[in-house]
């Protein structure tokens, strides 16, 4: 595993948050976690805006988990802004999301996920996924 590649999850909802990082927990995965609240939190880390200005303290991730839906700025605009930006266009972006609509997936495939994934309910599945996201996406994916 390339532990040097961080991973920013953009979410809301502090439940959601505190499962994943028990589920990643679960996964043994040791690559640092950098949580972003809201959509705006996430460009502005994206970014390196503001108090996100020290790379060496908030780096640019190997992978983002975006919530499809966040306040302030919607995961689909995270999404749109990241890829007019040249140096993250080829940032791998998983969306998550609740609730699936065929219309919300077609949309952000269009628009440059990389994947689209149901966030799982219960605690082995939410842990299947981590080591899913830890065995592929931060193992064996090569980024440019």
């Amino acid at each position: 595993m390339k532990k040097d590649r961080s991973v920013l999850l953009a979410e809301d909802d502090e439940n959601d948050v505190s499962f994943l990082k028990r589920a990643f927990g679960h996964a043994e995965i040791t690559n640092p976690l950098h949580v972003a609240s809201d959509g705006q939190v996430a460009i502005d880390y994206l970014s390196g805006a503001g108090e996100f200005s020290d790379r060496n303290a908030y780096p640019l991730p190997g992978l983002l988990l975006l919530d499809l839906k966040m306040p302030r700025k919607t995961g689909m605009d995270v999404l749109r802004w990241i890829r007019s930006q040249a140096n993250l266009r080829s940032l791998p972006v998983i969306m998550l999301t609740s609730s699936v609509h065929p219309q919300e997936i077609a949309a952000a495939y269009e628009t440059g996920a990389n994947a689209f994934v149901t966030k799982p309910s219960g605690t082995p599945e939410r842990t299947e996924l981590a080591r899913l996201i830890k065995g592929f996406w931060l193992s064996f994916n090569q980024l440019p």
